[in-house]
């Protein structure tokens, strides 16, 4: 084996037919266009809020918004940072709580006792998610230790230690 100041150049040959056309553009049928097509939405629909039902949308707006709300807070209770799997858990939290919301106002328009149940057994699965993300946060916390800084400590850290060698700096001179 040739020590890597050694080995020959790379050759130019490429096997991967190119995604963009002569003018830099993407080709028709490209690898992008088609991961695209294939691609779950913020809440994990194929289509997203855009492809439901126009009387689901605002709740589906909502509960976007409150699985946003909820993994900020998350991250702040727990060191700064959750993982993916605590975002999963709590956005389908967020969904279900939405479509709980959903057939809550449903089954009150029309008086279905049956729709009222979905719903509230809906809520129940919410907040058995939003009970295993926050379960599940505080262990991968512990985990990386209760001494770990937050990305805000370290910034502190940082301007304070810039201040303090400007300081000494000027003290020098």
């Amino acid at each position: 084996m040739l020590p890597p100041d050694e080995l020959p150049a790379a050759t130019g040959t490429k096997t991967v037919r190119s995604d963009r056309g002569p003018d830099g553009r993407f080709t028709r049928g490209n690898t992008a266009a088609r991961a695209r097509r294939l691609r779950a939405g913020p809440l994990g629909g194929v289509g997203g809020i855009d492809s439901t039902s126009d009387t689901f949308k605002p709740f589906a707006r909502w509960g976007r918004r409150y699985g946003a709300h909820r993994r900020r807070e998350l991250a702040a209770a727990h060191g700064g940072e959750i993982s993916a799997g605590v975002g999963a858990l709590v956005e389908s939290a967020a969904l279900a709580l939405a479509s709980s919301r959903y057939l809550q106002n449903q089954g009150a328009a029309v008086g279905d006792a049956e729709l009222l149940k979905r719903a509230s057994a809906l809520a129940a699965e919410a907040r058995q998610n939003e009970l295993a993300a926050w379960e599940l946060a505080a262990r991968e916390a512990k985990a990386r230790g209760a001494s770990r800084r937050t990305a805000l400590d370290r910034v502190r850290e940082r301007a304070a230690g810039r201040l303090n060698a400007h300081a000494e700096g000027d003290g020098e001179t």
